[in-house]
């Protein structure tokens, strides 16, 4: 069964605009400090349950244009992809091309932060990247340095703590619905899947705010109250908390 999430992907196209605007809706952004940079650059939103949001941009309109996500960017800010930590994501990926679902790697993501110390993950793709419905997620298996990958979570003025939600739309409700299960998620009710302490929503696409071809609709966080976050500060991306 997953862990808790992983991270989320937030697109944006200004990076020192959006770190500024979640640190005035009572975020704490964080950069990691890699000694190697690629086709994106970074800020994280850490949580205390090991889950972050992370704020992406493309480090210039060429390596936008051969990322798998440049053309997520290309259609506006907001979500653009999500993921669970696995133990092995090749037992998973061999379980999910068996039952019919497409895979793409794993692939070796690794850097080393300043300091030496070193992080590496094996990455498959289920969704965007892989041919698969985007509503499916990415799944990560930390090969070593997950403390050094993720900046250990500071407290953020809203109260914020993690990441307990998410809610999806595609117009295949059941692949998708299969695909969760095949992954390690329960499904509860119809349309919902649990695992862990989280859940995850799948809707059709014609749900009100759903983006075009499907994806991310929104994200829920833990809190100390129930808040729903200026979608202007959030670049257009709809996050809400809910008390436990």
């Amino acid at each position: 069964m997953p862990t808790p999430y992983d991270h989320i992907v937030l697109l944006v196209d200004d990076l020192a605009a959006a770190e500024a605007d979640f640190t005035a809706l009572g975020f704490t952004v964080q950069e990691r400090a890699d000694t190697e940079h690629g086709k994106t650059r970074f800020r994280f939103v850490s949580f205390d349950d090991g889950s972050y949001i992370l704020l992406t941009a493309f480090a210039s309109p060429e390596d936008q244009a051969a990322h798998r996500l440049g053309e997520v960017l290309a259609a506006g800010e907001g979500w653009a992809d999500w993921s669970f930590t696995l133990p092995d994501v090749a037992e998973t990926g061999a379980a999910m091309a068996a039952a019919g679902h497409p895979v793409k790697g794993p692939v070796r993501v690794a850097n080393v932060i300043a300091g030496g110390t070193p992080w590496g993950l094996d990455l498959l793709m289920c969704g965007r990247g892989a041919g698969g419905d985007v509503a499916l997620p990415f799944l990560v298996s930390d090969v070593e340095g997950r403390g050094a990958r993720i900046p250990a979570p500071k407290p953020h003025a809203n109260g914020a703590t993690g990441m307990v939600g998410l809610r999806l739309t595609t117009d295949d409700a059941r692949a998708v619905g299969e695909a969760l299960t095949v992954i390690g998620c329960e499904e509860t009710a119809p349309g919902r899947y649990t695992f862990a302490d989280g859940w995850v929503e799948v809707l059709p696409m014609d749900i009100p705010g759903a983006r075009a071809g499907g994806g991310i609709l929104e994200v829920v966080l833990t809190g100390p109250e129930a808040a729903s976050f200026d979608a202007a500060l959030t670049h257009g991306a709809p996050l809400t908390m809910e008390a436990p």
